[in-house]
């Protein structure tokens, strides 16, 4: 197994601070992927279950992700950290513009959430390595100060009255659909469950039934306080919390795959045979995310009145078997996705470039 943070070899091989791929996280993953899929196709006048905590889970997983890249729970030691703080401001680096570019150019029917993730990769830079009680109360903090923090300034200052050259920084912190501010919590629990070691089944049995407590709790105190709403997108503390616990379960109950032994091994052998395609599709998120993006502004660009379209029926399932066959097939004979292998390449070239040594995969 690759060690947490190789050394330069005498023979020039390359170093890593990437650990082996986790079937559960991909899994995750692919199931947050097709729940996006289906809130961008899927309209009604009711609250879907998929709606917000699709995309929360896709942000709890790049936490998670992030913290894998990085050593999970086997970090760098102090003064060794520079690459894999490297690696992490070359995705957000690229995730920004990409996003960005996206939703300037493509103008897809959808809220693109890419630039988003790499600012907040960016802002996640001086906190990579925090011990765990310290990324624990920096979570908690996240998410119950900012909700009320972003409520407070959103409802006092109009994002007209933001000045032009800030707007960008504002749109993303606190006034767009996923105010950073606030969705920091999620990436951060998920470098949490990370630097915890999701391949035990301590650790992954653990997330499963806190994850489950959190959920209860949030979507009760909405509930019972008046008040107090959990709805999707509402951005409060009890969607934070409820949805939040919800995405955390689902990783600790799919890490479970990746820990099993004696029957459970066999029934998680089954498991992981059925959700397989899913986790391809999730091993290969970023490019999926980006060609249903593309799919859907060519199905609204098709249509009579592009300005008063309805997504097709076929829309979804043609997006989720789709993915799931091409990914399928791309991991079985080819391997990496193209957007992923592109940012992986673009990273070994700017570790080099810089004198640093090279990085693995995660």
């Amino acid at each position: 197994m690759t060690t947490a943070h190789e050394k330069d070899t005498e023979e020039g091989q390359r170093a890593t601070v990437a650990l082996p791929r986790l079937f559960g996280v991909d899994a995750a993953r692919g199931i947050a992927l097709f729940g996006m899929f289906a809130a961008h196709t899927l309209f009604g006048g009711d609250e879907q279950i998929f709606d917000g905590r699709s995309s929360i889970l896709f942000a709890t997983v790049a936490g998670v992700s992030l913290g894998l890249i990085t050593g999970g729970a086997n970090p760098p030691a102090p003064g060794e950290r520079g690459d894999a703080r490297f690696m992490v401001l070359i995705r957000g680096a690229v995730l920004v513009p990409l996003g960005l570019a996206m939703t300037a150019f493509l103008q897809p029917p959808i809220a693109v959430i890419l630039d988003y993730y790499g600012f907040a990769f960016l802002l996640l830079l001086p906190v990579l390595f925090l011990a765990r009680p310290h990324l624990g109360l920096l979570c908690g903090v996240v998410a119950f100060a900012a909700p009320p923090i972003v409520a407070g300034l959103t409802g006092a200052i109009p994002f007209d009255a933001v000045a032009e050259a800030a707007q960008v920084f504002a749109r993303w912190l606190f006034y767009g659909e996923y105010p950073v501010l606030i969705w920091l919590a999620f990436v951060l629990v998920g470098l949490l469950l990370a630097r915890s070691d999701l391949r035990t089944r301590r650790t992954a049995a653990s997330a499963l039934v806190l994850g489950v407590v959190a959920a209860v709790l949030g979507y009760a105190s909405a509930l019972v306080i008046p008040g107090v709403s959990a709805e999707a997108h509402s951005g409060t503390t009890a969607e934070v919390v409820g949805s939040g616990g919800v995405a955390v379960a689902i990783i600790g109950g799919l890490s479970l795959l990746d820990s099993a032994t004696g029957v459970g091994e066999r029934v998680a052998g089954a498991v992981r045979f059925v959700l397989s395609p899913v986790a391809a599709a999730g091993a290969m998120a970023l490019t999926l995310y980006v060609a249903q993006a593309v799919a859907l502004t060519i199905i609204r660009a098709t249509t009579d009145d592009p300005e008063r379209w309805v997504v097709p029926g076929w829309t979804l399932p043609a997006l989720i078997v789709g993915s799931l066959a091409l990914a399928s097939f791309w991991r079985r004979f080819i391997g990496a996705g193209p957007l992923e292998a592109g940012l992986r390449a673009l990273t070994r070239i700017a570790l080099r470039e810089t004198g640093r040594p090279g990085t693995g995969s995660a």
